[in-house]
């Protein structure tokens, strides 16, 4: 049918109001430029990625603090326990201040009665003579005469500073040539006007080439509204093919899932056939196999079966359920040949055959007991090894992490800061020390907590030393041998170092075990500095000889000039 009129346009056209297409362009413009605000998805990661990265670096933050806060409280634990130690000794001596201070005040009694009794005597020998001044005692007009002495001398070297000030002045000024400064700065008049027009110029050039920079701007920001279309372009292209790879990833994964279940299958299928060539190589039964491996296809050791003499229906794909009967229908058929076989007559050499069997099951069993008894006495040998091994390593790592912390106390403290600095061992796993690594840590005094590669050179030198030192006082050697190890310090961490092994290398200490850092040794040290060897028992030197084109050494003895 074709022709006619209807209302339907009409009413079609009357759908939609002008306000509400003005409103859904409102919204739409809103809704774009919201996402203009929130950018591309690109810089959101980026932004997501800062955030977690600032995360974890608070999170790393909050444990050193963590640790810091531990070795805080034992600090404040230990000062606490100093102040009791401090407040039990002022209630010790509390007794013996309050004798000296009654014995104090009677000495101040007496000797104020004897500077009266003094005062008086000379008052009565000035007598006349305090009358004629018109003072009351003598004192009165010795002081009066060193104050106003006193402010007279004051006085007269003030006018005289002042006279040699204003003389110096004078001099100056009589010397002082005006004409040069006139002239020198007339000239850099001259020199500012010439740099003025110079800049003026300048100027001119700057703006022109400012506004052909602009021109240039507005090209590039036209190039990068392109290029920012195309980018969008470009990402919705690359989301879609992250669908498409998300979407082969499922199927890769589905696939592989039926993948792992056929090899599971295949696994169950092979541990299957397994069990049957044992069941038929104890029953010495013979299966069928293929005189010529090569005609399969195979290189394989293991024989081939021949399936030949199988139906086609046993070599096709089955479903568990056909497997299953199957299985039943065989079960059946080998039960009613092994009644046929009970009815004929019996095996004459299965007796023998049973009595070989159970001598190599006697055997294997005899085997099998001597290696488990001989595991059980290797398993228990390792594990007294192992609790061996374990105790000395415990038993050094404590003696080394009590010791030093006391060691690198000496080598840090000072008049300053006469605690030191605080160092401490932890392992990263003490159940199994040997399967993981020693975390040693080093705070010098003042110092906050931090790792030992943010340490400077000096301090990871202290820090060094006082970890040989502590392992040092757990197995001491002979001596040592120290090659320039005061290479990364100051004077002042020299001067502890070489403090700490003079204490350490004295006659007293030799020998000897010592409570807060170790045994005593004997030290060879190589140094540059004098502050280091200045210290020593004795100096050896090596200097060139010229003339024998050789090394030589000079020796001397400090023993004779030690401090007392």
């Amino acid at each position: 049918m074709t022709g006619g009129l209807s209302g339907g346009m009409e009413a079609k056209s009357n759908k939609w109001d002008d306000s509400a297409i003005e409103a859904l362009k409102k919204r739409k413009d809103q809704l774009e430029s919201e996402m203009e605000s929130l950018g591309s998805l690109r810089m959101l990661q980026i932004k997501e990625s800062e955030a977690s990265e600032k995360i974890t670096g608070l999170e790393r933050k909050i444990h050193y603090s963590k640790i810091e806060e531990k070795n805080i409280q034992e600090k404040l634990s230990k000062l606490n326990e100093e102040k009791l130690n401090i407040r039990e000794e002022i209630g010790h001596l509390k007794p013996e201040l309050q004798k000296l201070k009654s014995v104090i005040a009677k000495r101040t009694e007496d000797i104020q009665k004897l500077e009266k009794r003094i005062n008086g005597i000379v008052d009565r020998i000035y007598k006349d003579f305090s009358e004629s001044v018109g003072v009351k005692n003598i004192r009165e007009y010795e002081e009066s005469q060193l104050k106003a002495a006193q402010e007279m001398y004051e006085r007269k070297l003030s006018l005289s500073n002042h006279m040699s000030k204003l003389k110096y002045q004078l001099e100056y000024e009589q010397k002082r040539d005006m004409n040069t400064p006139i002239s020198k700065l007339e000239s850099s008049i001259d020199s500012l006007r010439e740099e003025l027009k110079n800049v003026k110029q300048k100027e001119y050039d700057v703006e022109h080439a400012a506004a052909e920079i602009l021109d240039q701007m507005k090209k590039i920001e036209q190039k990068a509204d392109d290029w920012k279309a195309k980018l969008d372009e470009c990402e919705k292209v690359i989301d879609e093919l992250k669908k498409k790879s998300d979407s082969f990833k499922g199927t890769i994964g589905k696939l592989q899932r039926v993948i792992n279940s056929k090899e599971a299958q295949l696994e169950q299928l092979r541990s299957n056939k397994q069990e049957v060539l044992d069941k038929c190589e104890l029953e010495q039964l013979k299966l069928p196999t293929v005189d010529d491996p090569m005609q399969t296809g195979t290189s394989s050791v293991l024989p081939v079966f021949d399936y030949t003499q199988l139906s086609r229906m046993y070599l096709q794909e089955m479903r568990p359920s056909e497997r299953e009967k199957l299985g039943l229908d065989f079960k059946q058929k080998m039960d009613n040949l092994m009644v046929e076989i009970e009815r004929t007559a019996p095996n004459l050499k299965a007796l023998d055959q049973y009595e070989a069997l159970q001598g190599k099951e006697k055997e294997v069993v005899e085997k099998f007991e001597a290696a488990r008894k001989e595991e059980k006495e290797i398993t228990d040998r390792y594990n007294s090894v192992k609790q061996k091994r374990y105790e000395l390593f415990m038993e050094a790592f404590d003696h080394i992490s009590k010791g030093i912390d006391k060691i690198y106390k000496q080598l840090t403290k000072s008049q300053t800061h006469p605690l030191g600095g605080t160092a401490y061992l932890n392992l990263e796993n003490e159940d199994e020390p040997f399967l993981h690594g020693i975390k040693y840590t080093a705070m010098p005094p003042t110092k906050r907590f931090r790792d030992m590669e943010q340490l400077s050179g000096g301090e990871k030198t202290v820090a060094a030393l006082a970890l040989l030192f502590a392992i040092h006082s757990y197995k001491p050697s002979p001596f040592f041998i120290l090659d320039e190890v005061d290479a990364a310090l100051d004077n002042l961490n020299v001067a502890k170092v070489a403090g700490f092994i003079r204490s350490k290398s004295c006659d007293g200490a030799r020998g000897s075990q010592d409570g807060d850092g170790g045994c005593g040794f004997q030290s060879i040290v190589i140094s540059l500095k004098d502050s280091f060897y200045d210290k020593a028992e004795a100096l050896v030197g090596v200097y060139r000889d010229s003339e024998r084109s050789c090394s030589r050494t000079l020796t001397f003895d400090l023993t004779k000039y030690r401090e007392s």
